[in-house]
């Protein structure tokens, strides 16, 4: 799974990362209502369309040619896909893909939101032109993957990475060679907390139901606390967030989760987990997956998920530092029935030996 270089930095196998990436999707959806995963569903199916359309062109113009019965099934594809396109008059009618009035300028006009009924680039220049892809269209399925965090992270732009690269292969320093061994133990530590993060649903203390309020509202506390969560700690004023009402069908921020908290709404660790990540997703929906507010929300999403971990990891050694004294107590408690049983054969031996003894001094 994972594997050392010389310099003992740790890397993470794409093995090891494509086994955990779907699982990991699944368990951001979970805090998602029907409502917002048919969203999803929607444009999902629609974006793949529109992937597909691009990759043709992209095969066309390197010369790679389909056969007659793959370009039939294409052609049924197509018209299979056009019936999940987010302009389709059912959807329309079906009030599950309302896109703002808004327009992003610095997308192309197919990926733009009410950029009309082609969702695909129909060149390869202009494919090759821009930085963006079909997914950019779609708030739900960005905001899915935009939540992702190292090793999970999807990879930058191209005009990004090329920036990134723009140094060159110059041989490392002493001191960036420790900063790369650094980050790679961070995100070996990453990788095990999204392993821990899948094992949550399995234990106990994070779906059991608490009698009072006291250990959420404590969690609570330490997640809004943080130097991240500030944006989060109150609703968006629409005024502020112009098409925000429009897109967000779900708004929800950290003084709401109290109330809920309070109002006994929420009542375990699970339910109170599955509404911060609401928070995240919207806030990711609304900004888009490579805007700062983005950026800022995978790191309160990764502190808020650490918090979450310990208090789960604290009450599961709560209640097993609790078994095992109730079990020692049993032990005890039995130690001493048993005890008290035995003892009144012995006592009456007792008894007998000194009858007997007072019998022969009598004589």
């Amino acid at each position: 799974m994972m594997s050392t270089d010389s310099s003992s930095s740790i890397i993470i196998s794409e093995e090891a990362i494509k086994d955990i990436l779907p699982p990991t999707l699944y368990r951001l959806t979970e805090a998602l209502p029907k409502t917002e995963l048919d969203v999803i569903i929607q444009e999902a199916r629609a974006c793949e369309f529109a992937l597909e359309k691009e990759i043709e062109l992209l095969e066309r113009e390197i010369g790679i040619h389909h056969n007659d019965n793959n370009t039939k099934k294409r052609k049924i594809d197509d018209n299979t896909n056009n019936n999940h396109h987010p302009n389709n008059n059912s959807l329309m009618e079906q009030s599950l893909l309302v896109e703002p009035s808004i327009a992003i300028p610095l997308l192309p006009t197919p990926y733009q939101p009410g950029g009309g009924s082609t969702n695909y680039l129909d060149s390869v220049q202009s494919i090759l032109a821009t930085d963006f892809s079909p997914p950019d269209r779609y708030f739900t399925v960005s905001a899915l993957l935009g939540r992702l965090r190292i090793p999970l992270k999807l990879p930058a732009t191209t005009s990004a990475a090329a920036a990134a690269a723009a140094g060159g292969t110059v041989p490392k320093s002493k001191k960036e060679e420790l900063e790369a061994e650094k980050k790679a133990k961070q995100t070996k530590l990453s990788f095990e907390k999204q392993q821990a993060l899948l094992t949550l649903d399995q234990n106990d203390m994070y779906h059991k139901e608490h009698s009072d309020t006291t250990n959420l509202l404590a969690l609570w506390k330490r997640i809004s606390s943080h130097r991240t969560s500030t944006v989060f700690r109150k609703p968006v004023n629409p005024a502020e967030a112009p098409g925000y009402q429009e897109r967000i069908l779900f708004p929800i921020d950290l003084s709401l989760i109290r109330k809920m908290i309070v109002a006994r709404m929420i009542k375990s660790y699970a339910g109170f987990h599955r509404c911060v990540g609401l928070i995240c997703h919207n806030c990711v929906k609304f900004n888009g997956r490579e805007s700062d507010y983005a950026a800022l929300t995978r790191e309160f999403e990764d502190n808020a998920d650490e918090k979450v971990l310990e208090a789960v990891r604290n009450a599961s050694a709560a209640a097993a530092a609790a078994a095992a004294t109730t079990v020692s107590s049993t032990d005890v408690t039995t130690s001493v029935v048993l005890s008290s049983a035995a003892a009144p054969p012995v006592a009456s031996a007792a008894a007998a030996a000194a009858s007997t003894a007072g019998t022969n001094s009598a004589a």
